[in-house]
């Protein structure tokens, strides 16, 4: 009976691992769908999260998922909306004495020059994330609060929009989220990866005293 349920779990497991290769030829081995979403599906393997959009799958897969190109397009256009309206209401308003600087997104998915973005004489938390990643849904309030009410943190946010952006391949980044944290001065303390929020309040501890 043992022997049999062994089997049963092996099976199940290797049903839902699969493989999965773009038109460009970047795989994806190993992988199970942790989500489908309207405009593509979210990858988990051994090396992370990964999205991958449905434009970027070759048509039997676009298929097997029931891709449609119309309902894409307004879920991507919903989601875009919902980022840039939070941060248009945040850049509106005064800053409160006492409190951080409100968050801002820097790049999304574009090249940044991270020099312009720090605000030196305060700590800086540069935050990459993604819409489509849980860890970052979990760990971004905690970073807003953060910077929201301690006024020596300022937060910077890149969205990396999907995996192979420009902006991942300048910072090297592999898996999100990934939490960069500067000292007063621009240099480097350093960096989170994965959803870790003592280990992010335990570098900026360390950047507000030089680093």
């Amino acid at each position: 009976m043992k022997i049999l349920t062994s089997l049963i779990v092996c099976f199940a497991s290797v049903a839902f691992a699969d493989d999965f290769k773009t038109i460009k030829g970047k795989e994806y081995k190993d992988v199970t769908v942790s989500r489908v979403e309207p405009d593509g599906i979210v990858l988990k393997g051994k090396s992370g999260i990964s999205k991958v959009y449905f434009v970027e799958l070759p048509k039997d897969v676009q298929e097997r998922f029931h891709y449609n190109a119309a309902n894409a397009a307004a879920y991507s256009a919903q989601q875009a909306a919902s980022q840039v309206a939070p941060v248009a209401a945040r850049g509106q308003l005064a800053p409160t004495a006492g409190r951080g600087q409100p968050s801002e997104v820097v790049s999304r998915g574009e090249q940044v020059d991270i020099n312009q973005c720090l605000a030196l004489g305060n700590v800086t938390v540069v935050e990459f994330y993604a819409d489509w990643c849980g860890p970052c849904r979990r760990l971004s309030p905690s970073l807003e609060q953060m910077a929201h009410t301690d006024p020596q943190v300022a937060l910077r946010k890149i969205d990396i929009v999907r995996p192979g952006t420009p902006v991942t391949q300048q910072f090297n980044i592999r898996s999100i989220p990934q939490v960069n944290v500067y000292n007063r001065t621009g240099h480097l303390v350093g960096t989170v990866v994965g959803a870790n929020f003592e280990q992010v309040k335990a570098y900026v501890a360390r950047a507000k005293t030089g680093g």
